[in-house]
This record gives structure tokens, sequence and C-alpha cells, in this order.
């Protein structure tokens, strides 16, 4: 039976981890040595949860943003009235040759 070694992607050394990479919505995997993982993590940040600051439309506690809430909430609760299935549609009907003789 043959062993697979995973190598790292840039000097072919062992690799220690295999990190995830994502760019313009693309998922990159790549193999590194502990100190390519290293350079890497250099000046690396953690995210943070939830959406980033100034991202919102509008500021809280502005009376346009509470206005234009209330009005998004009184269209969703808004009913709409459906179509009875046996009603007819309105508008012109095309005539196949069999009907009009």
């Amino acid at each position: 039976m043959e062993a697979i070694t995973v190598v790292c992607d840039v000097c072919r050394r062992p690799a220690a981890k295999t990190v995830r990479i994502s760019v313009d919505s693309k998922n990159h995997l790549k193999d590194l040595c502990d100190a390519h993982l290293a350079e890497l993590l250099k000046g690396a940040r953690a995210p943070r949860r939830g959406r980033p600051r100034g991202s919102s439309p509008a500021k809280r506690g502005s009376a346009k943003a509470s206005t234009s809430r209330a009005k998004s909430a009184k269209r969703s609760t808004r009913k709409t009235t459906a179509r009875k299935s046996g009603a007819r549609k309105t508008g012109a009907r095309k005539r196949t040759a069999s009907a009009s003789s």
C-alpha cells in the first residue's frame, strides 16, 4: 500500500494545513507548510460577526428610517385578492380559422 503525502503548494515540503481562501465569491484551497502558513497569517485579522459598520442605508433613530420601516411593514401585511379559477382573463383573443366560419 502506498502512503499519500500532502505537500506545500509553494515549496513542496510536507504540508501542515490546508487553507480555504475566498476571493471574488470563489473558494480556493491551498496546502501550506508551517513557514508559508505563518507568512499567510502574518497581519491577518479574524472576521467579525454581522454587517460591517456603515453598511446600513440609514442611521438609527432618524425619522426617515423609522417611516420607511413603517411603510414596508404595511406593505408586507396587505392581503392580495386571488382570481377565481373560473374567471376569464380580459383582453383580445385570437380567433382560429374553424371558429370564424
